[in-house]
């Protein structure tokens, strides 16, 4: 029979989670969890407190409880016999008997396996007497679900890498032998709760949620194949409504949110239409596009021959948000105004769960004027950075026209975008960031995959934003204090510095928990002088009279400009390796990226940190 033992090592929770998965277990679980019956010194009680949440966390994610009821679940505390928590899922008929463990890097071992086998003979035995008072509260409830269960689950919850060959090689048959003597109901493969489904459990909390309305679609025609489109005509007011209802939860897979009535544009003539002559609106507009997981039409509409409700799970509008939200704004504030005869085409396409969506939402808004960036809005990987930094309450704006909540810190996709480029070891950034910067906004771009990358992480994105501001200040206070050449260069050199200290600083930014702003400029400001007198020296003998403004635009300047800044710097004049790379130039490395990747390495060791690869 097939198991879910798996004979590999898991990957532990990622260390950027711990804090906010500690955070969550204290402030939603722990004040719910029965008392801790005593046994052990008073100064490990709110770390046990929180181990103990983990156990609740797993049963509410796993099977969408509420607070409450997942924490009375929790039995964990001495004489528990390594079982920490025990909940009846009455929908299916199973017991589940839950062991975790909420240990950063640490496996499952033998001896927590053993001990889970014994608590779990003593359950099925109902020898009550020997657990603790919180399984002994739970007593008739447990006794009652032995009695009418199906089935009986083992579940192993961890945050670190798995289970160890020993502990797996022991389940197995420990749990065969069990059912070998007639506890039939015990399911043969025991389950795991393992760190990836933690890391996926805390995503989601900051996930938006998904739309599930009806629309009702006039004029009413479907296309089956190859993929199911409905088209037809819908009643502004309806749309209306869902906005109101919805509100940005509705353009989720747009590129963008509503841009804003004004006084000019395409807004304000939605609003005159809607105002002056509402029976016109659906030869004035261009129409709306919805897409869908599923897409059902339902029963017709009442006194419209050929017209139907279709049922849409996963709404999203990926065309026509300006339309819909001018519209709710007009209507919101021209409440007398009848706009019931505004109608607009509509065409609701199903996308099913695959990434068709995104094919869809590009080719619809290439049609109107889009700047390339905000199709950054369609990468995956900016809604997964969204939800890990709202984990650390900043909000990610990666979206045009997104706004924070009031009151919260918030980061833009440009700001980050700046930050990320200058981690780089690359010698054309900061050229590039002055003359070319909209290629780290556009998705196809290699500029934007390497500073995007799969492994990026949350922590490490809002890290590099507080160091690549305090860098900023640190440059816009040197620029006040200065007289006039030197107040121009510090103007103008932020991106080459930045570059130069983020480099010296990687791992200090690399930490799975965040350091603030102003941690960042006491750390640097002894470096930032430095290099700030050294470039001020290099460039008063490297620039010839050049204008800053025009110098650092140029990428044969900018490039021996940072080596030889670096070079000063680290002290690495005799250095035989710079020596070397300097008299090596390659035809196809004209800017000598050998030698900068390599000062970036010597700037790391020589702040005592370790050299990691230079693109990360």
């Amino acid at each position: 029979m097939e198991t879910n033992i798996r004979k590999f090592q898991l990957a532990a929770l990622q260390p950027q989670f711990i804090i906010p998965l500690k955070e969550l277990l204290q402030q939603r679980f722990v004040t719910h969890l029965p008392a801790l019956l005593g046994q052990g010194g008073r100064e490990n009680l709110p770390e046990k407190q929180i181990a103990r949440a983990f156990s609740a966390f797993v049963l509410q994610q796993k099977f969408n409880l509420d607070v409450i009821t997942a924490a009375e679940a929790v039995v964990d505390d001495y004489e528990d016999h390594g079982i920490d928590a025990i909940y009846y899922h009455e929908a299916d008929q199973t017991l589940y008997l839950l062991q975790s463990k909420m240990k950063e890097n640490a496996q499952f071992k033998l001896d927590e396996a053993q001990a889970f086998i014994e608590g779990v003979k003593l359950l099925l035995n109902k020898q009550f007497q020997r657990f603790n008072q919180n399984v002994q509260n739970l007593q008739a409830h447990i006794e009652t679900a032995l009695d009418e269960c199906e089935h009986i689950q083992l579940l192993v919850a961890h945050t670190g890498d798995g289970i160890t060959i020993q502990a797996q090689n022991y389940l197995q048959p420990a749990i065969q032998d069990l059912i070998d003597e007639g506890e039939e109901q015990i399911v043969p493969a025991y389950q795991q709760y393992t760190a990836t489904e933690v890391e996926h459990a805390l995503r989601s909390e900051h996930t938006v949620d998904a739309v599930n309305a009806r629309v009702a679609v006039y004029k009413f025609r479907v296309q089956e194949q190859p993929r199911k489109v409905v088209f037809g005509i819908a009643k502004l007011t309806d749309l209306i409504a869902l906005h109101t209802t919805h509100d940005r939860s509705l353009y989720e897979k747009n590129i963008r949110y509503f841009i804003g009535a004004g006084r000019r544009g395409v807004n304000k003539a939605i609003k005159d239409t809607l105002l002056n002559e509402p029976e016109n609106f659906i030869y004035l507009n261009n129409g709306i596009t919805l897409i869908g997981n599923t897409v059902k039409p339902k029963g017709n509409i009442k006194g419209h021959t050929g017209s139907k409700h279709v049922a849409v799970d996963g709404l999203s509008v990926v065309n026509g948000a300006q339309t819909i939200a001018s519209a709710a704004q007009f209507a919101s504030e021209n409440s007398e105004a009848d706009i019931s005869q505004a109608q607009v085409m509509v065409t609701i396409i199903h996308t099913g769960n695959d990434t068709f969506h995104k094919q869809v939402t590009k080719a619809r808004n290439l049609q109107n004027p889009v700047d390339l960036a905000s199709f950054a809005a369609l990468d995956d990987t900016q809604e997964r950075l969204r939800q890990e930094m709202k984990m650390f309450g900043v909000e990610y704006l990666y979206r045009p026209q997104q706004m924070a909540g009031t009151g919260i810190r918030s980061i833009n996709i440009d700001t980050l975008v700046k930050a990320l480029a200058c981690m780089r070891a690359d010698i054309r950034v900061p050229y590039q960031l002055k003359a070319e910067p909209s290629q780290f906004t556009n998705q196809e771009s290699t500029e934007y995959q390497a500073i995007f990358s799969l492994d990026l992480q949350g922590a490490k994105a809002i890290n590099a934003v507080n160091c690549y501001l305090a860098i900023q200040d640190l440059c816009t206070a040197a620029e006040r204090s200065s007289p006039g050449s030197e107040k121009l260069l510090y103007r103008h050199f932020t991106y080459c510095i930045a570059m130069l200290l983020m480099a010296q600083f990687k791992s200090a930014i690399a930490i799975p928990h965040i350091k603030q702003q102003a941690e960042f400029k006491t750390l640097i400001s002894q470096p930032f002088d430095a290099l700030r007198q050294q470039f001020f020296d290099s460039f008063t003998a490297m620039a010839s009279g050049s204008a800053p403004h025009a110098y650092f635009k140029r990428l044969g300047d900018t490039a021996p400009l940072m080596q030889r800044v670096w070079i000063d710097y680290l002290n690495l004049t005799q250095d035989q390796a710079v020596i070397a790379k300097q008299a090596s130039l390659m035809a196809d490395d004209p800017y000598n990226q050998d030698l900068f990747r390599y000062l970036a390495g010597q700037a790391q060791r020589q702040q005592g940190q370790t050299a990691q690869p230079a693109n990360w």
